[in-house]
């Protein structure tokens, strides 16, 4: 079974998203409104939404935030230390990769707060900060598994000195918000 969930640098497909949760198409998350962009069902037990402002692209997003669903009986922490893993191998060739894991222990929840770039002639193009929220979920049909809420922001080229400069308070904020947002009630489709 996949657990890799990092949002990644690749491009998407540009085909019409499918709702596979039956939430709303639009989402609040702090100041801004995000429009469902991009939607897969790359096996029988993994679901994935993404949602972007509209003045975003998706191959070129500052803002994102994801909805992960992977139907399984495996505990949680299976699929965090999946991501951790790929953290870590990342770390051996990416400078600014990091990260911090927060279990609480009572929810079963984790929060999963990692960072990474992307370079191109020992000059950083790409910063991507990600806040994941990991939890046990059961749908309204009955369906069990692990739900992924996460946000992610990014920095471009000429704005990656600002972003990492700028990113304590913004980490903190979002993660704050993140910790305290509800999480709409999903049902595979």
């Amino acid at each position: 079974m996949c657990f890799i969930i990092i949002t990644g640098f690749t491009s998407k497909h540009h085909d019409a998203p499918t709702n596979y949760y039956g939430i709303p198409e639009s989402l609040n998350f702090g100041a801004l409104t995000y429009n469902l962009s991009w939607s897969s069902h790359p096996n029988d037990n993994y679901y994935k939404q993404e949602y972007i402002p509209k003045d975003n692209e998706v191959d070129n997003f500052k803002d994102m935030v994801l909805i992960d669903f992977i139907k399984t009986d495996l505990p949680v922490s299976t699929a965090v230390d999946a991501q951790v893993a790929t953290i870590k191998e990342r770390k051996k060739t990416d400078a600014v990769c990091n990260y911090q894991l927060i279990n609480n222990a009572s929810t079963g929840e984790y929060i999963l707060d990692f960072i990474m770039s992307q370079s191109k002639d020992d000059a950083v193009t790409l910063v991507e900060w990600n806040g994941y929220l990991y939890k046990p979920y059961t749908d309204k049909s009955g369906h069990k598994g692990v739900l992924l809420f996460g946000i992610s922001h990014r920095a471009y080229n000429n704005e990656v000195n600002g972003f990492l400069s700028s990113l304590g308070k913004y980490r903190h904020d979002q993660l704050k918000a993140l910790t305290s947002y509800e999480i709409p009630q999903i049902q595979i489709q």
